[in-house]
């Protein structure tokens, strides 16, 4: 071989090592390197072209390129085809340390079942940026500006400054006159333990007395539980009583702590004794008394044929299970008539007399299973009339009510439907 040709044979030698490394250093390959995916952002911020992509951490691709599109931009992505990315995963923008390369992170969807496809588009998510992060920070800085400017304001005032000197020194002034009368107290009760005994005994009267006060309203409750008396006067009466001893009963038990006398210290026993017997007959007063119970009730009636509503509402007393006291009003805001009865009977069956729409009657009320009943009411001697009533309750409290009026006369009968409602 020829000096030239050896040259020569070097030399193209040369090239495609130097060929080689080029291409070897660039990245490129004769074969397919993955598969593409489409992330698009709301912003990017500085990231472009090889960049990195990893997934949970790991470097799984390339960013190829990143353009804009209408609603942000859009990185091209070059996923290594022996990487899966599930569905539902979380594309982020992310940055290496505070200042670093931004990068692509990808956060997979442990749950999802299938995985992207060469060529899928994805929606991205966007980090907060430093500019957002500085743009906050002067926010807060104006805001804490405007605070401080205001504190200054107020406690710069010689008059609140001063004040709050003053009020320092009040407090402790306080403070040593409460340590003071603490003393006081103290000496007191070692000199005037005479005083203390004949309080004691007052204490004791006045626990008796409270004691055959509660007897006797507690057979007040028992006569005249039944009779039509409001109970509001009753629950004060038994509130007071039990306010009352349970006074005496603290009294009494401060004072025990104190006195040595064993005569004294016996009376407070006694007190207390008392003022707990009349808290216990207070509490089962009160709750005798609770259990009379009231029950409201509104409706709104409407004629079809001459186009008319009907509102009535009512008022129900009970005393016990079975009594009540009825009072109400029908037809409000047109005639306004009025009812008046009183009630005795059960859940299927309950009588009623008194006053019916203004005029003397009686009417009977029967239920049929747990939510129709039915009502019927006769009333006016001098022009007797009946009226025929049915409610359904379809919901808790709630009725679909059918009333009939003058059944017993063909031209003056009127029939209503609508709702009721009970609290």
């Amino acid at each position: 071989m020829t000096t030239e040709a050896k040259v020569g044979s070097f030399s193209l030698g040369a090239l495609a090592v130097l060929v080689f490394i080029i291409v070897h250093l660039s990245g490129a390959s004769w074969e397919e390197k993955g598969y593409n995916i489409e992330a698009v952002f709301a912003h990017v911020d500085g990231l472009k072209a090889g960049n990195m992509v990893r997934y949970a951490g790991v470097e799984v691709g390339k960013i190829t390129g990143v353009e804009p599109v209408i609603d942000g931009a859009k990185a091209h992505l070059m996923i290594n085809k022996n990487v899966k990315i599930p569905h539902g995963s979380i594309f982020v923008v992310s940055t290496d340390g505070f200042m670093g390369e931004k990068f692509i992170s990808i956060l997979p969807n442990s749950e999802a079942e299938n995985f992207l496809k060469p060529n899928d588009v994805v929606e991205g998510k966007s980090q907060k940026s430093l500019d957002d992060l500085i743009a906050r920070a002067d926010l807060v800085m104006a805001d804490m500006e405007t605070l401080l400017s205001s504190l200054n304001t107020i406690f710069g005032d010689e008059r609140v400054q001063q004040s709050f000197i003053e009020s320092a020194i009040n407090i402790k002034e306080l403070t040593a006159n409460l340590n003071k009368m603490s003393l006081v107290l103290a000496r007191m009760a070692v000199d005037n333990e005479g005083d203390i005994r004949v309080m004691v005994n007052n204490l004791k009267l006045m626990s008796a007395n409270m004691l055959n006060a509660s007897a006797r309203v507690d057979a007040m409750i028992t006569d005249f539980d039944n009779n039509g008396q409001t109970t509001a006067d009753l629950k004060e009466a038994i509130a007071n009583l039990n306010v009352t001893s349970k006074r005496v009963e603290h009294m009494a038990a401060s004072l025990e702590g104190v006195v040595t006398d064993p005569k004294t210290a016996e009376n407070i026993k006694v007190t207390l004794q008392n003022a707990r017997n009349v808290s216990e007959k207070a509490d089962k007063m009160m709750t005798r008394v609770s259990n009379i119970k009231t029950e409201f009730g509104a409706e709104l009636l409407y004629h079809g044929g001459e186009r008319r509503y009907l509102s009535n509402a009512d008022f129900k007393i009970f005393t016990n299970p079975n009594s009540f006291l009825l009072l109400g009003v029908s037809d409000i805001g047109e005639e306004n008539k009025t009812n008046l009865q009183i009630g005795s009977g059960n859940d299927k069956f309950t009588g009623r007399v008194g006053l019916i729409e203004s005029k003397a009657g009686i009417g009977i009320d029967t239920k049929l299973g747990e939510d129709v009943k039915f009502s019927v009411d006769a009333y006016d001697p001098n022009d007797f009339r009946v009226k025929l009533r049915a409610q359904y309750e379809f919901a808790p409290n709630t009725f679909l009510v059918s009333q009939t009026d003058n059944i017993n006369k063909s031209e003056e009968r009127e029939t209503f439907v609508g709702l009721r409602k009970t609290f």
